[in-house]
């Protein structure tokens, strides 16, 4: 009997088997690797696109309310178009060769994809935390921008540009704090779109038909002017990296043990016997169990298991981390080799 429509085609189809078979051989590097990596670029990246914009929103809802809720914008239209187009967006994008973790280690140790398939990177409560983030960052520029020129007599482009200051120089310390492996590209990228404001703004101070002409001149020259911005970055900075510090250090994951181990050059053979780790390891993956269902499909097995009868095992009920262990095929079992001899039993009597 013929299954595939003719002699010919059969051939054919059978002469593709061993390309379709050596590509899936890629399907554990493509998952592991470049998918975990894919998923924290992403989630990196929409996170802060959101904190960066609610960063100057909240600056102009806070200075609503010292302008008596008069719809006054304290940004002009061109600042706020340049502030997402070129001033923020140029770090960020080179986020995407960011690395959290080399690819020997990801590929030595497939159980943190787990972090990635519970959600522990991308979730309500990351939202909240950068949500906050963006509330106090926003709360410091301005109280520190309106504090430090309030027994000066500035005009009000002076005051802008002093606010847009304080949130580019935030910003690029953000993003420099949150990028885990540094190239030079990602240096340039920080580091220089921060030079690439002044630039631009000096050029743009320097033209008598624009809006803010001399203004940056002005503010250079001005003492009070880097002593805010340094206030701006120490203060919007330090309860950040107060934050991360304790996190890294007294609730630390099993990603920021790995981290740890690569730059100290500590070879981790098995995460169940790391001793870096200040708490109970199993504390840590019990939120990522994953009870199998009570009815499996035979065909679906674990993409990640180098055994095609692998199972899936709770992280929580078991050794950590051992989460692929070998079970015999169900195909084989005796429940169904006695059900299928009954059933072609009864169909040779009929």
């Amino acid at each position: 009997m013929d299954f595939f429509g003719g002699h010919t085609s059969s051939i054919n189809w059978f002469a593709q088997l061993p390309f379709i078979f050596a590509e899936f051989r890629f399907l554990k590097r493509l998952i592991l690797v470049h998918g975990r990596y894919s998923y924290n670029r992403t989630a990196f990246l929409s996170q802060y696109s959101f904190y960066k914009s609610l960063v100057i929103c909240f600056i102009q809802i806070f200075f609503s309310f010292i302008s008596g809720v008069s719809g006054t914008s304290l940004f002009n239209s061109v600042s706020l178009m340049a502030y997402n187009v070129f001033y923020t967006s140029v770090p960020v994008l080179v986020s995407v060769l960011d690395k959290d973790l080399s690819e020997r280690t990801v590929v030595q140790h497939p159980q943190i994809l787990f972090y990635c398939q519970a959600g522990r990177i991308l979730n309500p409560s990351t939202f909240a935390g950068w949500f906050g983030r963006s509330l106090f960052h926003a709360l410091v520029v301005f109280l520190i921008t309106i504090h430090a020129y309030s027994d000066q007599k500035s005009e009000m482009e002076e005051l802008s540009m002093v606010a847009l200051s304080g949130c580019i120089w935030l910003q690029a310390f953000v993003v420099a704090l949150e990028t885990n492996s540094f190239t030079i590209l990602q240096h340039l990228a920080i580091w220089g779109n921060l030079v690439f404001f002044y630039v631009i703004n000096l050029i743009v101070s320097g033209l008598p038909s624009a809006g803010m002409y001399t203004i940056m001149f002005r503010l250079c020259r001005q003492p009070s002017y880097w002593i805010t911005m340094f206030l701006t970055v120490a203060v919007g900075m330090g309860p950040v990296l107060a934050l991360k510090y304790f996190r890294y250090t007294y609730r630390s994951s099993a990603i920021n043990i790995l981290q740890q181990a690569e730059r100290m050059g500590v070879p981790i053979l098995s995460l169940s016997n790391m001793e870096l780790q200040p708490r109970s390891l199993i504390k840590d993956v019990a939120p990522l169990s994953i009870t199998p269902p009570k009815i499996r499909n035979p065909v679906c097995e674990p993409l990640l298991s180098n055994s095609p009868t692998a199972t899936r095992r709770s992280i929580g009920s078991t050794t950590p981390f051992e989460i692929f262990q070998s079970s015999p095929s169900r195909l084989s079992s005796s429940g169904y080799s006695r059900n299928f001899l009954q059933r072609k039993a009864s169909q040779d009597k009929h």
